[in-house]
């Protein structure tokens, strides 16, 4: 579902990564956390990652309707306090399907969130996205 009535094609997606160089990157991604749960079918703030030995420091991984992408980079701008340093559009994933990506669960974040198919912790064949719970 789109928000507010808009008519948005959300079947087609952009991904990218939106680089930031900020002071306080740890500040930053906190504020950028409270995207998390909004934009609906819109547009998804996958996470913040703080970064090190890079020309930027925050990282965030945005998955939107192609015609929303420029918004939902605005609204994580808005959030940072700063412009853009560097986007990295996606243009070709593997695996194509990215419910498919491997992951490490490490076993701090298994006793945080026990879900029974990511026990025992460790490298695991399938990403969180695999989850049918969401």
């Amino acid at each position: 579902m789109t928000g507010k009535g808009t008519a948005h094609n959300i079947w087609s997606r952009r991904r990218g990564y939106a680089g930031f160089r900020v002071d306080g990157p740890k500040a930053a991604a906190e504020r950028v956390s409270a995207l998390f749960t909004q934009g609906g079918d819109d547009y998804v703030v996958v996470r913040a990652d703080v970064v090190m030995e890079c020309d930027v420091n925050l990282i965030v991984p945005i998955d939107a309707a192609a015609d929303m992408w420029s918004d939902a980079l605005a609204i994580v701008e808005r959030a940072v306090g700063q412009p853009v340093a560097r986007v990295c559009i996606v243009e070709a994933t593997y695996p194509a399907v990215p419910q498919q990506a491997h992951c490490f669960i490490t076993e701090d974040e298994h006793r945080q969130f026990p879900l029974h198919e990511y026990s025992p912790p460790g490298r695991h064949p399938k990403s969180p996205g695999a989850n049918p719970w969401g």
